[in-house]
Formats: structure tokens, C-alpha cells, sequence
């Protein structure tokens, strides 16, 4: 691998964690009994699913998101009101508390008949002018996604630059346990049990890295390519701190013990997604290095980039390339209007 920049289209990670002596994800409480995540996994050559511990996508976005707040805070990224306090509405906060007002355009309608009356002036949302105005204010919106509903029906979004798979148990490689506790007071101790999981899980996520700035209304970018790196490089380590501290519940006394991560973090340089293959499969990397050299031969020499990992030590330095040596990558109307 040489040392030359490059673009990235896109971005994807396939990878192997193990995580021992966690609760990072409960569904909720039954009695004094918390109940964890759990998912079924069906395979070939099973004769019924398997019944795992994991971790839903949304806890992991989350995870990744508030990495992404702290990173934002300490570069100096561009962040709407909503998004310096962490508010789940992001730039919404802004548009509901009316410090950032909606752009309307002023349209007049035609008469439908002679002798009818005109119809009153509506004002329509400018989607192309509140979206690019959203992404130069608001880093967090622009890369984790953003709803907004306003007066009048339409809705002002942004569909999330990552995506997060949920990090799933491989079956026959994962426990869960009950562990009996009890919160001791002057009166009246309450025992209660708590689950804890242990095992080997797949892990899947994908980064649309071409889409950052990218407003689909006017086919163009609403930020510049030196602003559009630096949310790049910012998002890059949102993921590395994300896998480094996955924070979640009851890590005050079950803070998992972090012991492998290995996989491949593939990178696409042109209109080609970058692979993606689920370690429930052990071939798993084999299959995306297979992958990539046919879409190389398809589209050229490099089209696909490959960092692989065997350790989580490795991970943080392949994540340190990226950043060293990515560019954004640019083109007009990258994605088709919606």
C-alpha cells in the first residue's frame, strides 16, 4: 500500500470483537430480573435459529454519536444550538426554538377558471436553501441525519452519512448469565439479578463518505473541501472511539473487557460500494478480499482499498492511515435527486 492521498467514496468495516463480562444493551426490567438484548440467527445448516446476545445498531449510533459531539466540540466544527447540547433533534432543536427560521419562497398560484378568485399567495419551504443552510451550520446534522417536520407538511431531512448494523453474538461463541446483586441501604435491601454476556460478535458498519456536505436538492456541495475533510477525519474517529469505549449500560460496575478485534475495513475510491461481509461467517475475510478483487477487475486497479486488523491496536493505526491519507470525494450530482 503506498502513501499517496486518494479518494473515498465509501466507506465499509467487517469485523470480530470480543467483549467479555458486559451488559451494554437491555430491552428493559421483568421484576427484579433485567432482561438483555437478544436476537435469533439462522445460518446455513441450522436446523432452527439460534437464540444470541447483542447489541442493537441504534445503542452503537448513539455510542458513535456522542464520540462525534466531543470531537466536533474540540475541533471547532460548525454546530447549530441543537447540536452543542447534544439535542436528539440536532438542527431541530434550531428550527423549533426559531433560532434558525425556515426559508420559505413565495408562490403564486394561477387561476383555475375565469371567474374564480385568485388563490391567495402560498409560501412553500426552500428545500435547497434550508438544507444548504443546515449543512454549513450543523456538522452533526450534516453527518448523523436530521428530521424536521414543518408547518405546511413538508419535511426537512437528512438521512445519516453512517450506518450501524446491530453488533450480534456468534452462535455457540456467546453466554449470558444471571448474577444475583443487592443494593444494600439502612432499611429494607433490594436484590435484584442482573445478566451479564460474554463471547465473540459480529460487528458491521458502512459510511457513505461522498454524501458529506452533499445537498441532493441542488446536486452540489454546500460546504468546500477542506471542511468536508475535516468531518471526514472527525467521523473516522468517532468510529475508533466507538469500538475503544463502547459505552452503554451498567458500565459503572460491568465495564466489558475488551480482548480482540479483528477484520477489514474496505475502502471505495469510485462510484462502488466498499464490501461488506458479516464475521457470522469464519471466511468472512477471504470473501471480502474475493469481493474486491473482482470489483478492481471490473473498475479498475484500486477502485477498492483493503486495511485489515488483528487487534485493536492495529485497528486505531489503520484508522490513523485513513485519515492520513483520504481525501472527500467529489463529483456533481453524486447522488440522484429525490
Amino acid at each position: 500500500m503506498t502513501n499517496t492521498q486518494f479518494p473515498v467514496y465509501s466507506i465499509s468495516i467487517s469485523g470480530l470483537l470480543s467483549w467479555q463480562l458486559h451488559a451494554l444493551n437491555n430491552e428493559g426490567n421483568e421484576g427484579n430480573q433485567s432482561l438483555t438484548r437478544r436476537y435469533y440467527i439462522l445460518q446455513k445448516g441450522m436446523n432452527e435459529p439460534e437464540y444470541v446476545n447483542g447489541i442493537s445498531g441504534d445503542m452503537l449510533k448513539h455510542i458513535q454519536a456522542e464520540h462525534l459531539h466531543r470531537v466536533a466540540m474540540e475541533s471547532g466544527l460548525s454546530l447549530s444550538e441543537g447540536g452543542k447540547r447534544f439535542d436528539p433533534d440536532r438542527v431541530g432543536y434550531d428550527f423549533n426554538t426559531e433560532q434558525m427560521p425556515i426559508i420559505k419562497l413565495k408562490k403564486t398560484k394561477k387561476k383555475e377558471q375565469p371567474e374564480q378568485k385568485e388563490k391567495a399567495e402560498k409560501e412553500e419551504v426552500d428545500l435547497v436553501s434550508n438544507l444548504d443552510a443546515v449543512l454549513k451550520k450543523c456538522s452533526m446534522s450534516d453527518l448523523e441525519g436530521f428530521m424536521v417536520t414543518v408547518k405546511g407538511g413538508k419535511t426537512l431531512k437528512r438521512e445519516s452519512v453512517i450506518e450501524f448494523g446491530a453488533v450480534v453474538g456468534l452462535p455457540n461463541s456467546v453466554k449470558t448469565q444471571s448474577y444475583f446483586h443487592a443494593k444494600y441501604g439502612v432499611e429494607n435491601p433490594t436484590p435484584y439479578n442482573v445478566q451479564i454476556s460474554s463471547g465473540l460478535y459480529a460487528t458491521v458498519l458502512n459510511i457513505e463518505a461522498f454524501r458529506i456536505g452533499y445537498n441532493p436538492h441542488s446536486f452540489d456541495y454546500a460546504i468546500d473541501l477542506i471542511e468536508r475533510k475535516k468531518r471526514l477525519d472527525a467521523l473516522l474517529k468517532s468510529v475508533l472511539y466507538t469500538y475503544l469505549q463502547p459505552n452503554g449500560a451498567k458500565r459503572n460496575t460491568n465495564l466489558p473487557h475488551p480482548d480482540l478485534f479483528e477484520g477489514t475495513i474496505a475502502v471505495s475510491t469510485s462510484r462502488c460500494p466498499a464490501p461488506i461481509f458479516s464475521a457470522l461467517d469464519h471466511d468472512y475475510q477471504r470473501q471480502i478480499q474475493e469481493i474486491s478483487a473482482t470489483l478492481n477487475a471490473l473498475n479498475g486497479a484500486d477502485t477498492i482499498r483493503l486495511f485489515e486488523f488483528d487487534s485493536m491496536a492495529s485497528f486505531a493505526k489503520q484508522v490513523e492511515t485513513l485519515i492520513n491519507q483520504s481525501q472527500p470525494w467529489e463529483n456533481n450530482n453524486a447522488e440522484a435527486k429525490k
